[in-house]
């Protein structure tokens, strides 16, 4: 990694953060070979200080992680873009790439235009003064997938506002958007306009909240026996509703860490395995 010069200070203190919108566009260099230009020297410099300030602004590093892979420009100081990534992001190529894909929601929500997105009805234009900043997880914005890949980048960031404003959070967390966005339909069943959107939204924000709420609550525990009995099936149903996501959730775990996504596959077995030798015989 790059250190510090003394251009890199200004009286006593590092330059200010670097901003997604100051990284330059990327550029695909699929057979790049050989030293860097002047060019792709400065580009990378400027990377490199954007993987220093990752884990206060990782959308900038994710945007500047894109340059260089896509540009080749890891070329200088490593021999393959997998060292590259596991040195500057301590991650593996898959994450780094579901990370890039998000940055850009990040950088939307971090950094408000002076004018929201374009609509027909005027009244609906509000200047950035109106329009707040908001902070996203890497995870939450992964989990804003569906909405980015069928309606775009704005409107991905755009979700993530209505869902904030509905529930009253500064920061909304992973799990209330992937409960939110796995209600909401992909575009090839339902497609809808910017305010079908947010009044979808707005409506499943509120009811995925109150879910959580009440998830958090403490049941009494049953003592009728048709009462328990019930509980024990509520549980399942419960159980039942979360794994639309299991094949998916466990292939992507497989990418990340093989060993671990067996362990833990192996666990949920063995419980199924003791869940159907405990059922009623019927």
């Amino acid at each position: 990694m790059a250190t510090l010069t003394e251009d890199d200070v200004a009286q006593g203190r590092p330059q200010p953060m670097i901003r997604f919108e100051q990284l330059p566009a990327a550029v695909d260099a699929p057979d790049a070979r050989g030293p860097l230009t002047a060019e792709e020297e400065e580009t990378w410099e400027l990377c490199q200080r954007s993987f220093a300030q990752y884990k206060d602004a990782w959308f900038v590093a994710a945007g500047a992680l894109d340059i260089s892979l896509r540009g080749r420009l890891w070329r200088r100081d490593y021999n393959t873009a997998e060292a590259f990534i596991r040195d500057v992001a301590d991650m593996s190529t898959s994450n780094a790439y579901r990370q890039i894909a998000g940055a850009r929601i990040a950088a939307l929500l971090a950094e408000p235009p002076r004018l929201e997105l374009e609509s027909n009805d005027l009244s609906r234009m509000r200047d950035s003064d109106n329009v707040r900043s908001y902070v996203i997880s890497q995870r939450a914005a992964e989990g804003l997938t569906p909405i980015r890949e069928d309606y775009g980048d704005d409107a991905a960031a755009d979700a993530y506002r209505t869902v904030a404003e509905a529930t009253g959070r500064d920061k909304v967390s992973q799990r209330t958007i992937v409960g939110v966005v796995r209600q909401f339909p992909r575009k090839a069943e339902e497609e809808l306009n910017a305010e079908q959107r947010r009044e979808r939204l707005r409506e499943l924000a509120v009811k995925q909240a109150a879910a959580e709420a009440a998830a958090k609550v403490q049941p009494v525990e049953p003592t009728e026996p048709v009462a328990v009995f019930a509980a024990l099936v509520l549980a399942a149903e419960a159980f039942a509703s979360k794994t639309d996501g299991l094949a998916a959730a466990y292939t992507a775990a497989v990418e990340a860490d093989p060993e671990e996504a067996k362990r833990l596959a192996v666990r949920l077995r063995d419980h199924l395995t003791t869940v159907v030798d405990n059922l009623p015989n019927v």
